[in-house]
Order: structure tokens, then C-alpha cells, then sequence
């Protein structure tokens, strides 16, 4: 009864962890991407303010926007490469974290085994005990029957 309980309680505590596993993951992963978004939507509005300026500003002023932009633009390909990156890794946090789990299972699953067999061993070294004892009484029985026919038989031949 207690193997089905552990076996049990095994089964909901790897459902839990992976659970908790993918819960994690699509947390960090949304966080992430939430926060680029936003950001890139911000340097998006204000590259779309300083192409607006630019068409009403001086050649100057063009010069000063057109860098502007360029510089958002690389900040906003950093802040994507940024979001593949924090991706990647949260993948590859995932693979770790299951690779642990299977190593974890596997651990479990060996420890479950051992105690079956030890188990087994136990259990058919106290029934062989028991066999050789049950022998031993049957043997002394037949012992005591043939020595009281023999009893009775000398009782008999002395009558």
C-alpha cells in the first residue's frame, strides 16, 4: 500500500514540476517579450515623431533626425536580438530543467526498483525459513507417529 502511495505521490510531483516547468517558461517568455514590445513600440512612436519633424525641419535638422534614427533603429535590432537571445536561453533552461527531471525520474524509478527486489528477497528469505521449519515439525510429527505405532505395537506383542 505504501509503494502505490509513493508511486502515486511520485507521479502528481513530476506532474507538478513539469507543470511548474512550462508555467516558468511561458512566464519568463511573456515577461520578456512584453517588455521589448514595449520598448520597441516606444522607440518606434518616437522614430515616427522625428520623420515628422524632419519633413517640417531644416536640412539641419534632417541631418540631426536622420541620425537619431539610425541610432533607435540599432537600439531597437539590439533590443530584438536581445528578445531571441533571452528566448534561446529560456529554452535552453527548459532542456536543462528537463534533462534534470529525466535524470531525477530515473533516479526515483531505480530507488523504486531496489526496494521491490529487496523487497522479494526479504519475503523469500522468511518463507524459506518457514518452509524449513514447517519440514522440521512435519518430521518430528511422522518421528512421534512411528515411535507411538511402534509403542503400541511393543505394548501389543507384549500382551
Amino acid at each position: 500500500m505504501r509503494d502505490h502511495a509513493f508511486e502515486e505521490q511520485l507521479q502528481e510531483r513530476l506532474r507538478l514540476a513539469e507543470a511548474d516547468k512550462a508555467n516558468a517558461l511561458a512566464l519568463a517568455q511573456e515577461r520578456a517579450a512584453g517588455e521589448i514590445q514595449k520598448t520597441v513600440a516606444a522607440k518606434e512612436a518616437e522614430i515616427q515623431q522625428l520623420k515628422a519633424k524632419l519633413e517640417f525641419g531644416a536640412v539641419d535638422q534632417k541631418l540631426a533626425v536622420a541620425e537619431a534614427v539610425g541610432a533607435l533603429e540599432k537600439e531597437r535590432d539590439t533590443l530584438l536580438n536581445s528578445l531571441a537571445q533571452a528566448k534561446r536561453e529560456a529554452e535552453a533552461s527548459a532542456q536543462i530543467l528537463e534533462a534534470r527531471l529525466k535524470t531525477e525520474i530515473q533516479e526515483l524509478q531505480s530507488k523504486l526498483s531496489a526496494s521491490d527486489v529487496s523487497r522479494q528477497l526479504a519475503i523469500s528469505q522468511a518463507v524459506t525459513v518457514i518452509e524449513k521449519e514447517r519440514d522440521q515439525l512435519q518430521n518430528k510429527l511422522s518421528q512421534a507417529e512411528l515411535e507411538k505405532q511402534l509403542s503400541e505395537k511393543s505394548l501389543k506383542d507384549k500382551c
